[in-house]
């Protein structure tokens, strides 16, 4: 029994504990309570949560069951989120006391919102200006009719997510209340059919309306559909599976009216034919005052002239987007009808016409909402157009290369822009229509800020100029080619960007060219140049990026931090993750010291193949100790030690001494080691020299002689060149030649014997005494006469100045000295 006691007793302590580490976080933010329950394994709603909360987020739970009074207390909630619970069940007064709520998600739950509950459920929610019910009918048991439930005791309501059913029913839902309902979202679509009288039951007050998945094709529209709401001014159809010709018919209860926004996006019937633009088709919208109109990813392969551009109202234009169709904007009769659209459409701040020519799978869009926001306009122009909202627990609307004809070469042709376009944006478009010589001038081009032609598919970047000077500050260049601009030393369109995207540029292939496209970009301050092969960086590559401020080397193969970084004295944010680089030398660390004292600098370096060795003992010290603000929290980086084991810098750190407490010692030993071996090798040598010196002395005269020998045996062909004259041949072929051929086996070249023939006697001379290693001289009274005497003498005079004749010598037989030439003086 005892033991029992005791097992119980660890149970429920063991129990408390798991309980205790598994707590909703609270914190205070600007005043108001939050607390954040999420994904704790909850079955109930927790009772140590204090009573003064504002915000409360249960979602990705397994609370099941929402009892009454279930958030009674909590008096001063205004935002409730219970997403992700499994819950299937809520009683009628589980809201109840919950007067000061004003924001309620209950999405992907399985609540049965037909029932009878519903009808009173939301009843204490008389602050409530948001509803978020979505995802939950489950899709494989859709009823035929689904009756909604009671909204009309919400009279704050402004914005309602829900799924919209089959045949839906909203006569007793109490929408006829709802006079400030201005937003409503269907999230999930499961119509069969748009009739006139579907909506016909939901207040005139909505102003908003989007209609997103419906999967099942919907064979039957009626062009009434919308009209219902004669206050609509934003219309969002996405992922319909509707006729494009049937989802533009609903546009006709708005024809001659002014809307905010009209977005179709990926209207795509069953037969997924491609789609061709007619007049009839698009006859209620060119009637409309649109301000931002998006027709993007509907398969649209062309237009019919005087349809998709010929808008009644093209001053109402702020946003236009063409994202993913196949057809060109200004080939043929279309470019007439676009510089006709460029000069009326004024106000016109936003143009896409991305993706083009071919589908894509993932199609990214522009934020319009925040480009239409002048306070985001620093960011967009630092970080793109994709920025989200600050601020935004409301609904979001997410929202080219011009494609131009065949020109000739040498061809100039201007473009004249709307003239108050901004933002113009030809992400991933292809075409094959731009060749070499072609000049663009474009016009009302001042307004330009925000250019994006990135993955822009051209074999040649044409030359682009202006009327007025450009001042683009956003360039995006993502997947354009670098070797396009290798041989240019200056773009125009460039030369006033702050912000530069260059990733996946085959910068690499320009570097291993020595081109240099960065001095292309003098005013840049924001660069990112990663996903680009970089194995190195020449000491000048950022000299004319005076201004640049943050750079970014991620991703490709620099085993070091190059030293033109160095050169930048504005750089307060590098980024060299994932390269290759295992240390940061102590040059580069102390400029990166010098550079955190006058500002804050961050510095990121996940993902490299640092090294935890003795020889990096210096750097992972500094790591910890440097003003340097790094990427990784708490600067726990993955490094390799000596033996290959892997671990991380902070590991390192906290035991330092353990991994380097050695490293001196093992240094001081290899240093003595060193001179040791080095003495006694020393010692040896010099010994041996000393012992052996005169047997070295006598090998090195030997064979240094031997190759000097060699060398002029190679060099002569004949031992001795003898020149005489007629009357001493008898002398010399008798007495002489056979002394020196026979006794002392040495070759002779004799004028009469030796000569080549068929050669100037001059020629034939030169080439004796050059070929001759001696020369001797036979003289006689004659030889002074000899035709050729002075000339033999000029030879081996020149011969022995500047060749390798050895000796000279001079026989006098039966001669007089006066016979002696003067030109012997000089030998």
């Amino acid at each position: 029994m005892r033991n029992f006691d005791i097992l119980t007793l660890y149970l429920l302590i063991l129990c408390l504990h798991t309980a205790s580490s598994k707590t909703c976080r609270i914190r205070e933010i600007k005043q108001k309570i939050i607390a954040d329950c999420t994904r704790i394994g909850l079955h109930d709603i927790p009772k140590y949560l204090p009573l003064n909360i504002s915000e409360l987020d249960l979602s990705f739970n397994n609370i099941k069951l929402l009892k009454n009074n279930a958030f009674e207390r909590f008096r001063v909630l205004e935002t409730l989120k219970i997403d992700n619970m499994n819950s299937d069940t809520i009683e009628t007064d589980a809201f109840c006391g919950l007067h000061n709520l004003r924001w309620l998600s209950m999405k992907d739950n399985a609540f049965d919102i037909s029932s009878i509950i519903f009808k009173h459920v939301f009843k204490p929610l008389s602050a409530l200006y948001h509803l978020d019910m979505r995802y939950n009918l489950n899709r494989l048991f859709i009823k035929p009719t689904i009756e909604y439930p009671f909204f009309g005791y919400l009279l704050e309501l402004k914005h309602l997510y829900i799924d919209l059913g089959k045949r839906p029913v909203f006569n007793s839902s109490g929408f006829e209340l709802l006079f400030n309902l201005h937003t409503i979202r269907f999230e999930e679509c499961y119509l069969d059919q748009m009739l006139n009288d579907t909506l016909r039951d939901l207040p005139r007050s909505i102003k908003s309306l989007h209609l997103f998945n419906c999967d099942s094709f919907i064979p039957f529209v009626e062009s009434g559909f919308l009209k219902p709401f004669p206050a609509l001014v934003e219309l969002n159809i996405i992922e319909a599976n509707i006729k494009l010709a049937d989802a533009l018919k609903l546009l006709f209860p708005f024809t001659g009216r002014e809307m905010t926004s009209i977005t179709y996006r990926r209207i795509v019937g069953s037969a997924e034919k491609p789609v061709f633009i007619t007049r009839d088709m698009v006859q209620y919208l060119k009637e409309i005052c649109v301000h931002t109109l998006e027709l993007a990813e509907s398969d649209i392969v062309g237009y019919e002239t005087n349809s998709l551009l010929a808008f009644k109202y093209p001053h109402c234009l702020e946003n236009l987007v063409f994202t993913g169709y196949r057809f060109s904007l200004a080939y043929g009769q279309h470019l007439t009808e676009l510089i006709v659209l460029a000069t009326k459409t004024t106000n016109l701040k936003y143009f896409d016409l991305s993706y083009n020519a071919i589908n894509f799978n993932d199609v990214t869009y522009c934020n319009i909402e925040v480009l239409q926001n002048v306070s985001y306009r620093n960011e967009i122009y630092s970080n793109g157009c994709n920025v989200k909202p600050k601020n935004s627990k409301t609904l979001q609307n997410s929202n080219s290369n011009l494609r131009y004809s065949e020109i000739t070469e040498e061809s100039n042709m201007t473009v004249s822009m709307p003239v108050n376009l901004t933002f113009l944006r030809l992400s991933h478009y292809m075409t094959s229509y731009m060749e070499y010589g072609v000049n663009f001038f474009l016009k009302n081009s001042a307004s330009l800020r925000y250019l994006d032609i990135s993955y822009l598919k051209v074999s040649y970047f044409p030359e682009i100029y202006s009327v007025t000077p450009f001042n683009i500050k956003y360039l995006d260049l993502t997947g354009v080619s670098s070797m396009l601009f290798i041989h240019k030393s200056s773009v125009p369109i460039f030369q006033k960007i702050k912000t530069a995207i260059m990733k996946d540029s085959m910068i690499d292939e320009t570097i291993r060219r020595n081109g240099n496209v960065f001095k292309l970009f003098p005013t840049v301050e924001k660069f990112n140049i990663s996903y680009n092969n970089v194995l190195y960086l020449d000491d000048d590559s950022f000299s004319f990026n005076t201004r640049l401020k943050n750079l970014n080397m991620a991703n490709n193969l620099l085993s070091t931090i190059p030293k033109a970084v160095m050169s930048l004295a504005h750089l307060n944010r590098l980024d060299i993750r994932y390269n290759r680089i295992q240390t940061i030398g102590q040059t580069f660390r102390t400029w990166l010291d010098s550079k955190s004292e006058s500002r804050k600098f961050l510095l990121l370096i996940k993902g490299n193949s640092l090294k935890c060795t003795c020889d990096t003992a210096d750097f992972i010290q500094w790591l910890f100790k440097t003003k340097v603000g790094f990427d990784q929290n708490k600067k726990r980086y993955n490094c390799t030690l000596t033996n290959g084991t892997e671990t991380n810098t902070l590991l390192v750190y906290s035991r330092f001494h353990d991994h380097f407490g050695n490293c001196g010692s093992k240094s001081w030993l290899r240093v003595g080691i060193g001179l040791i071996v080095s003495f006694f090798g020393l010692t040896i040598i010099v010994g041996v020299i000393f012992n052996f010196r005169w047997k070295i002395t006598y090998w090195i005269y030997r064979n240094v002689r031997k190759a000097v020998e060699n060398r002029l045996e190679r060099k002569f062909i004949y031992d001795i060149y003898i020149a005489y004259a007629n009357d001493r041949i008898q002398w010399v072929r008798e007495v002489l030649l056979p002394r020196i051929e026979n006794s002392w086996n040495m070759t002779v070249c004799l004028e009469d014997r030796d000569f080549q023939l068929g050669i100037s006697k001059a020629d034939a001379i030169s080439y004796a005494v050059a070929g001759s290693k001696h020369t001797i001289f036979i003289i006689s009274d004659l030889y002074n006469e000899k035709e050729w005497s002075k000339f033999e003498i000029e030879r081996v005079e020149y011969e022995k100045c500047s060749k390798y004749l050895q000796k000279i010598v001079v026989i006098v037989k039966n001669a007089n000295v006066s016979s002696i030439l003067y030109k012997f003086d000089n030998i």
